[in-house]
């Protein structure tokens, strides 16, 4: 096993004094710390993950903004991964397109082309019409 290499790792303490921070230094050990802890949990729901279901965000003026990939899904709430690098509006409506349904959405998060969103309950029994022509050919039109 010549020229394979094993890296040695300590968790730094933060009660790890400089003397022995020194020592292990010394003894060829790698010193590691973790930069910030997991964020805590704030949902009330696990959110489930959904394979490639897909859906479509709409300005509040029902106009198509750009497709997105909903990564997972909560009953209230969804990640999104945006197709296009655009930064939508606090508020919008997304269109599920394995459900047919029109939701209510509110930005919560954004990391890069991902946001997190709280979205309507129940999908708007009003906006039947917007569903309708998001299901057509042409609906950015």
């Amino acid at each position: 096993m010549a020229g394979k290499m094993i890296v040695e790792g300590t968790r730094v303490h933060a009660g790890l004094s400089a003397l022995s921070r020194w020592r292990l230094r010394r003894s060829g050990a790698a010193l590691f710390e973790r930069l910030s802890e997991s964020a805590p949990e704030r949902r009330r729901e696990k959110r489930r993950g959904v394979r490639l279901n897909w859906g479509k965000a709409l300005d509040v003026s029902e106009r198509f903004l750009c497709d997105c990939r909903i990564v997972d899904r909560a009953t209230g709430g969804a990640r999104l991964h945006l197709v296009r690098n655009i930064t939508p509006p606090a508020r919008f409506y997304l269109f599920d397109e394995a459900e047919g349904a029109v939701y209510a959405a509110l930005i919560v998060w954004r990391q890069g082309a991902e946001i997190g969103c709280r979205l309507s309950l129940s999908p708007l029994r009003d906006k039947a019409h917007v569903a309708q022509r998001m299901k057509g050919r042409y609906y950015a039109l």
